[in-house]
């Protein structure tokens, strides 16, 4: 008799989405339009009138591996102010070889400020994942996004030796491309990443990127800071953006950093990171 094969097993796969316009009330921030499925959830604590809106982007899946995908969307209309931001670390875990996919678009009318401020992106050893930032902005909209990943957890002992990240940022001002990136580790990573020319080891890293008419005047204070925090990175402008690259031993000594730096680029620390 002939026993058949067995068939592997269909896997559920997380699929979340969130979707955020946010308008000016008078001097208030205000949820103009909200969408959410699936795994995405948003969260708004209170504030006081006058302050940007607080936004907190949930995944209420626990993290993301191998087919999983998760968007978010966030616009803001002329005037409007937002403070956006993810309830926890973002955890990436081992796949059993396909990619898990993160997708954000940013989108800023005249005279809208935002700041993307999501907690730190945990790469587990075997994920791989493919992330993709996009912004739209005018001309005079104002912008601070930052991206920090983690490869592994170094006080529990992990490591990233296998796996892929691709993290591509795209940012449109007025319509033309002003920033662009594209950062790849894929296959064989512990050599790679403790090369000199890429990470020299270091387990945390993040990328910070300002886009303000008046970015250069930032310049000197962000510089400050990483003098002053004996930190291994660097910043410089071009085309009325800063941008800035830091790397660290752990995730705590990379938030050591990030937080005065990102004070001194003028943003303004969502509530969650403190709790």
């Amino acid at each position: 008799m002939t026993v058949p094969a067995l068939q592997q097993p269909v896997l559920e796969r997380a699929r979340g989405s969130v979707s955020l316009g946010v308008a000016r009330r008078g001097e208030r921030h205000v949820v103009a339009e909200l969408a959410q499925s699936g795994c995405g959830r948003l969260l708004f604590p209170a504030i006081a009138a006058g302050r940007p809106l607080e936004a907190v982007v949930v995944n209420t899946s626990g993290g993301l591996t191998g087919g999983d995908r998760f968007d978010a969307a966030l616009s803001l209309a002329p005037g409007a102010r937002a403070l956006a931001t993810t309830q926890a670390c973002e955890k990436i875990y081992r796949s059993d070889g396909s990619d898990a996919l993160v997708e954000t678009r940013l989108s800023l009318a005249e005279g809208a400020s935002l700041a993307w401020l999501p907690q730190e992106t945990i790469l587990f050893d075997r994920a791989r994942l493919r992330r993709r930032l996009t912004v739209e902005m005018t001309e005079d909209a104002r912008l601070l996004a930052m991206e920090a990943v983690l490869l592994g957890r170094k006080a529990s002992g992990e490591s990233l030796t296998q796996g892929l990240f691709r993290d591509s940022w795209r940012v449109r001002r007025a319509g033309k491309l002003v920033f662009a990136e594209e950062t790849a580790f894929d296959g064989d990573l512990a050599a790679r990443l403790s090369a000199a020319a890429t990470l020299k080891g270091a387990a945390a890293y993040a990328t910070v990127l300002l886009v303000v008419p008046d970015a250069a005047s930032h310049l000197q204070a962000a510089r400050d800071v990483l003098t002053k925090e004996a930190a291994e990175g660097g910043i410089s402008t071009f085309e009325r953006l800063c941008v800035a690259r830091v790397i660290a031993e752990d995730g705590a000594a990379l938030r050591r950093v990030l937080i005065p730096l990102l004070g001194a680029l003028g943003g303004e620390l969502p509530r969650v990171w403190h709790t």
